[in-house]
């Protein structure tokens, strides 16, 4: 037993080291088209094999010590989360930084932008963001972007906890369906913005909800015919009495149900005004938690209702005015929404194309896998199915600009995770019954069963470093590009324009209202020929123009440029009138001017 204990520890330990080893010899420089895992060395993968194979064998003892396991599982989220973090030399993510120059701009002003975008109708992240940096004695969240993405994804493990422990899925699968979430979160929603906050508020209100209410109890007749128990109990989910709340039941005070109730309130307006999505993810979730008996307030979700409509209605009223198709215009038209989703996405580079194809297969085999799972577990109720599904409903009716999809894996995910361990450690007793016959595997059973959850583990955390860091090559950047960037913003006058091919590059963290940008592509992988890139950014008539590794590596990755297509650019800019910055900051950016009277 003691020696079973000292080998998990010693594995932990191990990984630890391992990872030190492998970020400290990671060289950024000679990042590739495949992003992150290029520079990343054996040492990584076995260090993370070993905290891998560290938690299976903690799942299997017959004691689980949880405080090894939470230690194992924080080692896990440092290697797939906190390895860019310490790679990569600045923040990655254009949008980190633009979210930083929101931030800073509402810390000097008091106040949201009016009539600047859609983020700034939803302040509410960006007030609390100002708030905290300006109790951190800060100017501007300049210091949050880089390891933010680690930060943000250790708080969601206590709520998480607090999900599967209320679940109604046994203990070895809790753990397992934390560490399969992470495994498969590929999902880049984690850099510094309102979603990442968001996802925070939906899975504490997830976890306040399961924790407080369980289905009640009560006395039913003998079970006659299977069919006609389960006609019956869909039947009565969309009763009136179910939808009152009266069956679910809660073991607290009617004190602690009011500050409970109070906290709800609370992040539920702080969602409210604050995101665009989330409000109506945490009521479809609610709604799912009131039909399986696991909610006991219906008020709650009419009051969630109320607060997204309301807000959207009132408070961001100067995003849908003369917008309401961007609201509205996907709703039904799901062949429309699965292409901007899905295959429109299967696009440029066979390297860019490997890592958008494994995207969607880790995340089709973690629902088949959940499937399997809901199949094999007994349960008191279908709380954790119905939580997988509900997201999908938002899909139906906003396409949310092409993500989607992305944004219902990532809701769906941690319940989805939990199933799928439950394929592995499948609870066997509850009013609801296995589907599927239990499998024996005799003596041998623990050994079989760590592999299992082994393979599985392993299978997808080393699938996920490959794809979650698959567009690095263009999506971080490095210590000159940034330099790059701060000698123009150190330069330029206001309301003066800085033109660039396509958002890929560290800007946005300055001048918010004073400095316009002029981005001749919008990114993604709708590109146009370089020959209408240089049309189009010599008539934009930007101050300056930046050029960068970054650009240059999207331009061959995801738009198909061949190769010196930014050198030809470069060359078409200066015969325009344009005159190339000396360097100060090395060969990884070029900033160009346009001279007066030219």
């Amino acid at each position: 037993m003691h020696g079973a204990t000292g080998a998990t520890v010693a594995l932990g330990l191990a990984a630890i080291a391992l990872w030190l080893v492998a970020v400290r010899h990671a060289v950024y420089s000679h990042m590739g088209q495949l992003g992150l895992v290029s520079v990343l060395g054996k040492t990584y993968f076995i260090g993370l094999a070993l905290a891998v194979a560290a938690i299976a064998i903690e799942l299997t003892r017959v004691r689980l010590h949880e405080v090894r396991l939470l230690g194992l599982t924080v080692v896990l989220v440092v290697f797939l989360f906190g390895t860019a973090c310490a790679i990569e030399p600045v923040a990655a993510l254009t949008s980190s930084w633009v979210h930083a120059g929101y931030v800073q701009y509402v810390f000097e002003h008091g106040r949201p932008l009016e009539n600047y975008n859609a983020e700034f109708s939803w302040p509410g992240g960006f007030s609390l963001a100002a708030l905290v940096i300006g109790f951190m004695g800060q100017s501007n969240a300049l210091d949050l972007l880089r390891w933010f993405p680690l930060a943000i994804e250790l708080l969601y493990l206590a709520p998480l906890l607090a999900i599967g422990r209320a679940s109604g899925v046994n203990r070895r699968a809790q753990w397992l369906g934390i560490a399969l979430f992470y495994a498969t979160n590929w999902i880049y929603q984690d850099y510094f913005s309102p979603q990442a906050l968001n996802f925070l508020f939906f899975l504490v209100v997830i976890a306040l909800v399961l924790t407080g209410w369980k289905p009640l109890q009560r006395a039913g007749a003998p079970r006659l015919e299977r069919l006609r128990d389960r006609l019956g109990s869909w039947r009565s989910a969309i009763a009136l009495r179910r939808l009152r709340g009266e069956d679910a039941a809660t073991d607290w005070s009617a004190r602690q149900v009011l500050g409970v109730l109070g906290v709800l309130a609370l992040l539920c307006v702080a969602s409210a005004v604050s995101h665009q999505l989330t409000p109506y993810a945490i009521l479809l979730a609610l709604l799912a938690c009131l039909v399986s008996s696991r909610l006991g307030r219906p008020e709650v979700p009419a009051f969630v209702l109320c607060l997204a409509v309301g807000w959207l209605s009132l408070g961001a009223s100067n995003f849908w005015f003369g917008h309401l198709s961007l609201i509205f215009g996907s709703i039904g038209q799901l062949g429309s929404s699965f292409g901007q989703n899905v295959s429109q996405r299967v696009t440029g580079s066979a390297s860019h194309r490997l890592i958008v194809d494994v995207r969607i297969l880790i995340t089709a085999a973690l629902f088949g896998l959940a499937l399997l799972g809901a199949a094999r577990r007994g349960a008191t109720s279908r709380t954790l199915e119905l939580l997988v599904a509900a997201p999908f409903v938002l899909f139906a009716v906003q396409n949310y600009g092409g993500e989607g999809l992305l944004r219902v894996a990532l809701l769906s995910g941690p319940f989805a995770a939990l199933l799928a361990a439950s394929a592995i450690f499948p609870a066997r007793d509850g009013p609801i019954p296995p589907m599927l016959p239990d499998v024996r595997f005799g003596r041998h059973a623990r050994g079989v069963l760590a592999a299992a959850a082994g393979v599985a583990l392993l299978s997808f955390a080393v699938t996920t470093t490959v794809v979650r860091g698959g567009n690095d090559a263009y999506e971080s950047f490095s210590a000159g590009e940034l330099a790059a960037v701060d000698y123009v913003y150190a330069h330029i006058a206001p309301n003066k324009t800085v033109g660039v091919v396509a958002p890929y590059l560290p800007i946005g963290q300055r001048d918010v209202s004073s400095v316009k940008f002029f981005v001749a592509i919008g990114g993604g992988d709708n590109a146009i020929s370089p020959h209408r890139v240089r049309k189009i950014l010599i008539a934009s008539h930007a101050t300056y123009v930046i050029l960068n590794t970054a650009q240059l590596e999207w331009g061959e990755i995801v738009a198909g440029y061949g190769p010196g297509w930014q050198s030809s650019l470069e060359g078409a800019l200066v015969n325009s009138g344009y005159r190339v910055v000396p360097a100060r900051w090395g060969t990884t950016a070029t900033v160009l001017y346009r001279a007066k009277g030219r």
